[in-house]
């Protein structure tokens, strides 16, 4: 099967950080051909020996619209070209270990368009940082990109593409389904809020955020209403453990390269945080206006599309 797979990382200097030289070399066993999609830059000449070891295309593009608006030029430039499935993957989490489970279901599947996480949150759809497109729906993603352009707000990209892609694929009579099922939790981002638990049932993958703490302001009303734990040494650990018997990613380089802002004194302050947190909304007047921020937040985003 002819298959491409196009992965944009967004990385300043002239060096391909370690963790997405990682995920290139395991997505070149699962695509005939993997192109890595980046920022203009002087890659260092080791970089591009790399790549040409690895047999891997590089293209290099101005950084407008995100990760939609790398793969909206990819697919521009390689439009004339039959693939049977495309990948459009990105490098906001890290691979920690082997794609074969994953792709041993994507093989033996009859979906159209999928990927690592299916979730109701907003309205159903495939979560965009890993997305496979198989032949059938080529064409419709093909169209799409060309009718929606290059989006430059996230709210937007999120609403028009993340979301919108899957709204497409369905109106079109097509099916989609992810590796993980989370389509009946409307409630959470299960990225982020059932990272521990995505990772005991085998994901191969965690947010990068998670490990960096690059978090919003708002997310930490999420993250409060949730308990969500921060430590990103809890989910190091966990990953570890639950997969003794597979080899996995060097997470000491992982760490350094990602540059972590979290010291033990910000886990200590988010701790305080949730416990006050979670006395205060105790009080009715301050949980109804928690709440009404959040409807209004809501209804801010979906007028940014």
């Amino acid at each position: 099967m002819k298959s491409i797979c196009f992965f944009s990382s967004y990385f300043s200097g002239n060096q391909i950080p370690y963790y997405v030289k990682y995920y290139l070399e395991e997505l070149a066993i699962h695509f005939t051909e993997v192109v890595l999609l980046t920022n203009k830059k002087d890659l260092a000449d080791s970089e591009y020996d790399f790549l040409s070891k690895k047999n891997i295309q590089v293209r290099l593009y101005d950084n407008e619209g995100m990760d939609f608006g790398m793969w909206y030029k990819a697919l521009s430039e390689f439009d004339k070209i039959g693939y049977e499935r495309i990948g459009l993957i990105n490098d906001s989490c890290v691979l920690f270990k082997s794609l074969n489970p994953f792709f041993d279901w994507a093989n033996s599947s009859s979906l159209d368009y999928m990927g690592m996480i299916e979730t109701g949150k907003i309205s159903l759809h495939i979560q965009s940082y890993f997305l496979v497109i198989n032949k059938r729906a080529i064409p419709f993603v093909r169209d799409y990109f060309k009718v929606n352009g290059i989006k430059n707000t996230y709210k937007g990209i999120i609403l028009n593409y993340e979301i919108g892609l899957s709204e497409h694929i369905l109106k079109n009579g097509l099916n989609l389904g992810g590796y993980f099922n989370y389509s009946k939790r409307k409630d959470v981002n299960p990225s982020f809020i059932l990272a521990d638990e995505l990772i005991k049932n085998g994901s191969p993958i965690i947010k990068k955020k998670i490990i960096s703490h690059k978090y919003f302001l708002g997310d930490y009303l999420t993250w409060f209403r949730n308990g969500f734990n921060v430590d990103y040494r809890y989910y190091i650990d966990l990953i570890k453990k639950s997969n003794t018997n597979e080899p996995i990613i060097d997470f000491d380089n992982v760490v350094k390269e990602i540059d972590v802002k979290a010291s033990m004194a910000y886990v200590t302050w988010y701790q305080i945080g949730l416990v006050v947190f979670r006395v205060l909304r105790k009080s009715f007047l301050l949980r109804f206006l928690f709440h009404a921020g959040i409807q209004l937040r809501r209804r801010l985003s979906k007028n940014e599309k």
